[in-house]
């Protein structure tokens, strides 16, 4: 807890490093409690996790984080509080604090309060009332990420600039060195960049960039209808390959299929491993048919494709299994559409497996 000390002249050391900050603010105390708890327990160790009860205290707070040099990394609120609600703090703090990443949890049915918070005060993500536990947190660690990453580009930026600085009062003749200097930090950005959203072991895009993309793909499905599909994908009896293959060959299928899956996708398209052996696809602006018609094609793929060790498997063969579901018409919302192609994607397993089910239909 943030303590100001009234009887001390209170001095810092300019270069040491700060712990960020999440602050929670809801006008309802067993909320606030929950909330507060539940972020201590996953980010407790690395930030300071404070909480306010109202706008006016929360912007009192934030006040004597900005006295003692706190970094406000993260700013949880409640839409609905008296006085100041959620909307009006978030606009406040983003004046004074363009870098602070904002959330805010809302029990409303309409989305006017949310659309106000994005257009005024850059809101980053919205959780309706009662919040996933863990969506929240891997909300919540995604900001984060995005925080330090920016915190980082902010210090690279101000490290090249006094850089810059120093050369051209040295030598006006060292542009050169300048922008070689300039393109090392732009590439380890962009490595920074990349290595945030890949998965280490297949190269494909990761969980948290999967789940931020397929937010984004069902609220444009369910705001103009066009459709968009996904394809989860399981490698069938993957535990007995590495048990008879080894835990390295069983790696080195995973990385063959994330190229098969990744071979030949649109721009648009979002490949990424989902966890463990099992892959997800985003095709955008695919309907379910056509969805459908890409999960088969790629079913046969694998099943005509040679893997080492594949003749420990059932059948001699290296298969999967895919369900396929789409939005707006079987789910407009991300975990919906997700929770019903595993449905798909169980059924189509419990068929047999090497096969595609589909949401909604008989597989054959």
């Amino acid at each position: 807890m943030i303590v100001a000390n009234k009887g001390s002249q209170h001095t810092e050391t300019p270069d040491l490093p700060r712990r960020e900050v999440i602050l929670c603010v809801d006008d309802e105390e067993t909320v606030l409690t929950v909330l507060k708890d539940q972020l201590e327990d996953s980010f407790g160790d690395t930030c300071e996790v404070e909480s306010a009860n109202s706008g006016a205290e929360a912007l009192e707070l934030i006040e004597t984080l900005d006295a003692q040099r706190e970094t406000l990394a993260v700013v949880v609120v409640d839409q609905i509080m008296p006085g100041m609600n959620g909307a009006e703090l978030l606009e406040r703090i983003g004046k004074n604090h363009p870098g602070t990443l904002k959330i805010m949890l809302t029990g409303q049915a309409g989305l006017d309060a949310v659309v106000y918070a994005i257009n005024q005060a850059g809101l980053n993500r919205y959780i309706a009332k009662p919040w996933d536990e863990q969506d929240l947190k891997l909300s919540v660690e995604g900001l984060l990420d995005r925080f330090r990453l920016g915190q980082e580009n902010i210090r690279l930026l101000g490290d090249l600039r006094r850089k810059n600085e120093e050369l051209e009062r040295l030598n006006a003749n060292l542009e050169d060195l300048v922008l070689q200097r300039t393109r090392e930090l732009e590439d380890a950005n962009a490595r920074l960049s990349k290595l945030a959203v890949t998965d280490g072991l297949t190269g494909l895009f990761n969980h948290r960039y999967f789940q931020e993309q397929l937010a984004r793909e069902t609220d444009r499905a369910r705001r103009t209808s066009e459709p968009v599909t996904l394809l989860m994908i399981d490698v069938d009896h993957f535990k007995q390959y590495n048990d008879s293959n080894g835990h390295q060959a069983g790696d080195g299928v995973l990385r063959a299929l994330a190229g098969l899956f990744g071979a030949g996708r649109r721009m648009n398209d979002v490949v990424a491993r989902y966890g463990g052996e099992e892959f997800a696809i985003i095709l955008s602006g695919t309907d379910r048919r056509a969805g459908s018609l890409v999960a088969e094609y790629i079913r046969r793929r694998v099943a005509e494709t040679r893997f080492d060790g594949e003749q420990t498997q059932p059948g001699g063969r290296l298969t999967i299994s895919v369900g396929v579901g789409a939005a707006p018409l079987d789910a407009d919302d991300p975990r919906e559409l997700i929770q019903v192609t595993d449905e798909a994607l169980y059924r189509a397993k419990d068929g047999g497996r090497n096969s595609v089910a589909v949401v909604g239909e008989i597989s054959a």
